[in-house]
């Protein structure tokens, strides 16, 4: 069965990491670890994606777009999703049980994304990579050691509003 990797920017663009996931290095290394497709979500970085077509290999099939009304299709099935640090996103593949590695656009926020990345790779729901890490944390990276995240508990707002106001709601 031929696996699947997603990569996802955003909104926004992120060359370095367009550049790199599409780089010849990159590239052989997902095939040897039997990836056979790879799907980029490219955000504002068509310039980069379409720049490195040159370095596409034979084996393994490349799919690239700017932005999707949603990207929950892709998601699901992916075997593998790289994507940046934006929260939502962030929240959105931990819920659908999927490995993730996170890789913050350092040059976008203060810190606060690579903070709740950092915080999530802690409590073993995901890893967190720098760019120039990238290639050697999808070398050693398994996602065997990653740990569920929990479901939401949809009832506990409910839960202190009735407590502190003494209704139930």
């Amino acid at each position: 069965m031929s696996r699947i990797i997603f990569v996802t920017v955003g909104s926004t663009g992120f060359d370095q990491i367009i550049s790199l996931v599409t780089s010849t290095p990159f590239l052989q290394l997902l095939i040897s670890q039997g990836f056979a497709k790879l799907v980029v979500q490219y955000g504002k970085s068509r310039n980069s994606f379409i720049k490195m077509q040159n370095n596409f290999i034979n084996e393994i099939e490349i799919i690239g777009y700017d932005y999707k009304p949603s990207l929950s299709e892709d998601m699901k099935i992916a075997d593998l999703i790289i994507s940046h640090a934006g929260s939502g996103s962030i929240l959105e593949i931990l819920r659908l049980y999927k490995p993730l590695i996170v890789v913050a656009n350092e040059n976008l926020m203060d810190n606060h994304q690579i903070e709740l990345a950092i915080e999530l790779q802690s409590k073993g729901y995901l890893v967190y990579s720098s760019i120039s890490n990238l290639l050697e944390t999808l070398k050693s990276f398994n996602y065997k050691n990653l740990i569920p995240f929990p479901q939401p508990n949809d009832t506990l707002f409910a839960n202190i509003l009735n407590e502190e106001m003494n209704v139930d709601i």
